[in-house]
């Protein structure tokens, strides 16, 4: 697949930092690591590393080109045969140079998700397993009902360590271009789901600036608000419902 670009937390997230934690990762503490219901969850896991470790558990026992060679070490075997190895880079002296990689979900038959665990934030990349090929991208991915578009998000509003972010991509059967992004300073999505092949309904959530003032204010603002593709792909167009 050729990636092009042609622009045209269900549950709160809690991030903490313990005295106790200072020899190892501030992996965010929480249950739901995803905006999407079912995505990126472990409901008895509260570290993110460990909950993408055990979803790459399960994708490895239906999937046999994914597997551990050594604990540090993740190899992925392409269409081709091809093998890749992501070796994690954890150096004792140097914690913000802290990189960990799990694959933890399949999007499609030739798209493989890797999440990428740094020290305190985190990211993801599409490798194309017809070819080797990586995109990075701004959050996680969740496939279109019939499957021609990825609706990508990432909120992270509590602690700050990623952008929060909205994408589109189009997926055709050898290019994924990006149609649509969106990198809001003061809000992030949240609660998201396809509603449709071209449309996304998600739960724009931003801190309330006045609930300090205030405490029976609620803490968050949240606006219902519908992501519609155009029918031919061309233009994104967004709506917010107060």
């Amino acid at each position: 697949m050729k990636f092009s670009f042609k622009l045209g937390l269900k549950n709160l997230l809690i991030f903490v930092i313990l005295p106790t934690l200072a020899a190892a990762p501030n992996y965010c503490l929480g249950l739901h690591f995803s905006v999407f219901e079912d995505k990126f969850e472990c409901p008895d896991i509260h570290n993110s590393l460990d909950c993408a470790r055990s979803l790459e558990s399960e994708l490895s026992d239906q999937i046999k080109y994914i597997r551990r060679i050594q604990p540090g070490h993740l190899a992925i075997t392409l269409n081709g045969g091809r093998s890749l190895t992501y070796t994690d880079v954890l150096p004792a002296n140097n914690p913000a140079e802290h990189i960990a990689y799990s694959a933890i979900d399949q999007i499609t038959d030739n798209l493989l998700l890797i999440h990428q665990q740094f020290w305190e934030a985190h990211a993801y990349i599409l490798l194309d397993l017809s070819n080797g090929s990586e995109l990075p991208i701004a959050g996680y991915p969740l496939l279109s009902p019939h499957g021609g578009y990825l609706f990508v998000a990432e909120q992270d509003l509590d602690a700050g360590f990623n952008e929060n972010a909205l994408q589109v991509y189009q997926l055709s059967e050898n290019t994924l271009d990006l149609l649509y992004e969106l990198k809001p300073e003061n809000w992030g999505p949240d609660q998201a789901y396809w509603t449709t092949e071209n449309t996304v309904s998600f739960t724009k959530k931003q801190l309330n600036p006045n609930y300090f003032s205030n405490k029976n204010q609620p803490f968050y603002i949240e606006t219902k608000t519908v992501l519609s593709i155009a029918p031919d792909s061309q233009g994104v167009n967004i709506q917010y419902f107060d």
